[in-house]
């Protein structure tokens, strides 16, 4: 067939497909300039399409061609808009349950970003942190690699591997390291009464039933007459806006806007739905890695007054992005169809929700320490010699007398072992820090949330804030 042939055949049906788009602007002034447009830019890839198919030292793959210029298009208009091969595996992740290295990864200022690493998963336990720029994977660069892209790459089989080069802020040379993809189970949240009588929530995903969990936490707190709740949004990346709205709604008044979108012309509010609660002293935790949906939460309770948005600053995700399943095909398209604002009119997109009080996790080398500590003979002596509550024992010994020898003889044991890490190991933390770490490896689940420097500091802000209550 002539090229000339091969061409006509294409713009026929690339016009068959696409000038009907351009009708629903039919009654716009420059209808008729655009659709002119649409067809010399519909000729023009018609005529590289054909001189791909006859000129080519190798036989493309006719799908493959048009899955990339359909991946083209999508990636010049925002970071989320994507095309999916296989809707039942993109949705899977929004059940809890998918195959991979067990981290969250983002799209930022062009680069595929780890935002969190689950902890006690495959990426977590190769040293992966939050902040590493991927950029490589099995040795193939991801600079011109959409986020999809590149997630398609790190899924696989479980007991296969993947390589990934990492880009990790402040460390001069690149660092590779070979992951062993598993099934990755996604706890939706977790839950427990801390401390004071603190009810301690931490979503890791909005997720299908995540607010279903939440709603099971917040009763199981009620029966334990929790003072506080701590709602931990940190590293969470998003997902369903329906269970943000159903969450936001179980800390607002019914009815108090949660937040609304703009699409192209329409507005949509999401109302707090259900009935009033109990209003409990409530902290946010957030920070760089709270997106979306998480922002979402933050955002409504912060306008609304109803609690104190504890951390750094959010990520900056206010796009709204829909799945469109596509006709006769297994396939769909995820575009950005909205931009979200918060109740009062914020437009958080790139600048994210600022707490109301900045407080630090561990710093980037404080991380780094921490990594040198996971598992590490000198800590696991600590814990066995003096029992898995040794915690608790340093907690009450640091407030004891003078004259308790028990105490005494414990602080004494625990100082060693800093003044040991620091002299023979090198590795430099503060007080907080080598608690913390203990408490990764004790068997007593509240540990690491007690210890956790922010948690400790929002504890102390729900102190403050049922004093304020109690004095008025």
């Amino acid at each position: 067939m002539k090229k000339n042939s091969i061409n006509i055949m294409i713009l026929t049906v690339l016009i068959s497909v696409f000038l009907p788009l351009s009708w629903n602007f039919a009654e716009t002034e420059n209808a008729e300039a655009g659709n002119e447009k649409l067809l010399e830019n519909l000729a023009l890839f018609s005529e590289i399409l054909a001189f791909i198919k006859q000129e080519h030292l190798d036989e493309p793959d006719s799908k493959e061609l048009m899955e990339g210029a359909i991946r083209g298009m999508l990636r010049t208009l925002d970071p989320y808009s994507q095309f999916i091969p296989d809707l039942i595996a993109f949705n899977t992740p929004n059940r809890g349950n998918y195959g991979g290295l067990g981290m969250y990864v983002e799209m930022q200022e062009g680069m595929i970003t780890v935002l969190r690493p689950f902890k006690d998963n495959p990426a977590a336990r190769a040293g992966v942190l939050n902040g590493d720029i991927i950029i490589e994977v099995d040795g193939e660069s991801t600079a011109a690699m959409t986020l999809s892209e590149v997630v398609d790459l790190l899924k696989g089989e479980p007991g296969t591997s993947v390589s990934i080069t990492l880009k990790r802020p402040n460390v001069r040379l690149p660092i590779e390291v070979t992951i062993t993809r598993e099934v990755i189970r996604v706890p939706s949240v977790k839950k427990e009464v801390i401390g004071d009588n603190i009810g301690y929530i931490k979503i890791n995903q909005f997720l299908e039933t995540t607010a279903n969990d939440v709603d099971n936490a917040l009763a199981e707190f009620n029966e334990n007459n929790v003072n506080g709740i701590i709602l931990d949004l940190r590293s969470n990346p998003g997902g369903l806006l329906g269970s943000a709205v159903d969450i936001a709604s179980d800390f607002l008044e019914p009815d108090q806007l949660v937040v609304y979108s703009q699409g192209i012309e329409e507005r949509k509010n999401f109302p707090a739905q259900g009935e009033a609660r109990e209003k409990l002293p409530l902290v946010v935790l957030v920070d760089g890695g709270s997106a979306s949906a998480s922002e979402i939460v933050a955002g409504a309770i912060k306008d609304h007054k109803r609690g104190l948005i504890m951390g750094s600053n959010t990520f900056g995700k206010a796009s709204v992005q829909k799945v469109f399943p596509l006709s006769d095909s297994k396939a769909g398209v995820k575009l950005t169809i909205a931009r979200y604002y918060t109740p009062k009119g914020v437009d958080i997109d790139k600048i994210g929700i600022i707490p109301d009080v900045e407080t630090s996790w561990f710093s980037r080398s404080e991380q780094q320490m921490q990594l040198k500590l996971r598992d590490h003979q000198k800590l696991k002596s600590f814990v066995e010699e003096h029992g898995d509550d040794v915690l608790e024992k340093l907690s009450a010994a640091e407030h004891a007398s003078s004259d308790d020898r028990q105490a005494s003889k414990l602080l004494q044991s625990y100082r060693r072992l800093s003044d040991a890490l620091t002299e023979e190991e090198q590795i430099v933390l503060s007080d907080i820090g080598v608690k913390y770490a203990i408490a990764r490896l004790t068997e007593n689940i509240k540990d690491e949330i007690e210890h956790d420097p922010q948690v400790v500091t929002a504890v102390e802000q729900l102190k403050v804030i049922r004093l304020l209550t109690e004095g008025n």
